[in-house]
């Protein structure tokens, strides 16, 4: 008795994904002018919103700030184009470790703001200073980088804190008072974070 047959599968066409993507091209806030970063692969406006892209500022600007990097979420969608927010500024660990001197402190902060636009930050701000310092000094100089941080939070929203923190504003006006006290080496904000808003 002959076997039975098999019955033969319809091979079925396989369908690829990546060509039923969007490509979108990142582009920076507006800030930096709205910046091309590279491109990016969706399904959909919705799908794409949320990703984190990182670059740095020597990109953003055209300069040689290679050791500050940004991080880009993605807020939305406009044509082929990926719009976004900076959700997060910090100093590369090797520009931090470069600053460092022997017989040096480094005083480093970590103060939370509200930005005139409600969004809340995370700020973190480091200090290297010449020479050893004694307590008083580092209460002090805590003082008036919390002075700095705070006045800059109740007179800008949270773009243009970006936009002193990346060019530097902060880190120079915290210095020039901060080098009364004690002699400065430099003076930078170390890390800038957007903080996710809480459920209601």
């Amino acid at each position: 008795m002959a076997a039975p047959v098999k019955p033969v599968k319809k091979a079925s066409k396989s369908v690829d994904k990546w060509k039923l993507k969007k490509k979108y091209e990142v582009v920076a806030p507006d800030i930096f002018n709205n910046v091309p970063i590279g491109p990016i692969f969706g399904e959909s406006d919705e799908a794409i919103v949320g990703r984190t892209v990182e670059t740095t500022m020597s990109k953003l600007v055209n300069s040689n700030q290679h050791h500050i990097k940004v991080f880009l979420q993605i807020t939305g969608a406009k044509g082929f184009q990926a719009l976004t927010e900076v959700k997060e500024v910090e100093l590369s660990r090797a520009y931090v470790s470069s600053q460092a001197n022997p017989g040096s402190n480094i005083i480093e902060n970590v103060f939370v703001v509200k930005t005139t636009d409600g969004k809340t930050a995370r700020v973190k701000t480091i200090m290297f200073t010449r020479r050893k310092t004694h307590a008083e000094q580092r209460k002090s100089l805590r003082v008036i980088t919390q002075d700095a941080i705070n006045h800059a939070a109740q007179r800008l929203d949270y773009s243009h804190l970006v936009q002193e923190v990346v060019f530097g504003k902060i880190g120079s006006q915290i210095f020039n008072r901060g080098k009364k006290i004690t002699p400065l080496g430099r003076v930078e904000v170390r890390k800038l974070e957007l903080l996710k808003e809480k459920a209601k």
